[in-house]
């Protein structure tokens, strides 16, 4: 019985158009984020480094005092899919040592790890506002025009993403070259 009422509710989660575009919108900003972060040649340093106050988020440096707002936003955001993740993390942590990942690839491991726990958090957020906006009577009206126009609105989010991503990445690396103080290559 329970099983099926966890099923049922993961059908619901995935059938929500509001849920499907909060992804979309969260997977872009995921990774318009992670693009506008240092250049990603920094871990063989840390591999090295017995003690470190930075670690690595999908291959790139992490510090949360010194990232972007965009992206301390997006870690403050997602915090309640990271303390689910928490503990995925402590099973798999073995994982990246006995399949011999060096610090570069474990940062990938853990983003990915966070990008799909975050990922379940958006599809249950957009379900629940799309279950309230529909139990209002003026909701029903934007729930209507969401499921509507909730392709086109997806299909420009994702074009808008592979557009960007590239031209922020190559602009952050642009940056974090120019800059003496940050240490990149």
């Amino acid at each position: 019985m329970a099983i099926h009422s966890v099923a049922e509710f993961i059908r619901s989660c995935w059938r929500s158009r509001l849920a499907r575009v909060l992804v979309c919108i969260h997977a872009a900003w995921f990774f318009l984020a992670i693009a506008n972060m240092s250049a990603p040649s920094f871990a063989h340093f840390l591999d090295g480094v017995t003690r470190s106050s930075a670690t690595m988020f999908a291959g790139r440096p992490f510090h949360f005092h010194y990232e972007s707002t965009s992206l301390r936003l997006l870690i403050i955001v997602d915090s309640p899919s990271a303390l689910v993740e928490g503990p995925f993390g402590l099973v798999s942590y073995p994982l990246p040592k006995t399949i011999h990942f060096n610090t570069y690839l474990a940062g990938y491991f853990g983003a990915g790890l966070l990008l799909l726990t975050a990922t379940c958090q958006w599809f249950v957020i957009g379900n629940r506002v799309e279950n309230w906006l529909v139990a209002k009577h003026s909701g029903r009206w934007f729930v209507r025009m969401l499921t509507r126009y909730s392709a086109a609105i997806i299909v420009l989010i994702l074009l808008l993403a592979v557009v960007f991503v590239p031209i922020i990445n190559r602009r952050s690396q642009t940056l974090c070259f120019q800059r003496s103080a940050i240490f990149c290559r």
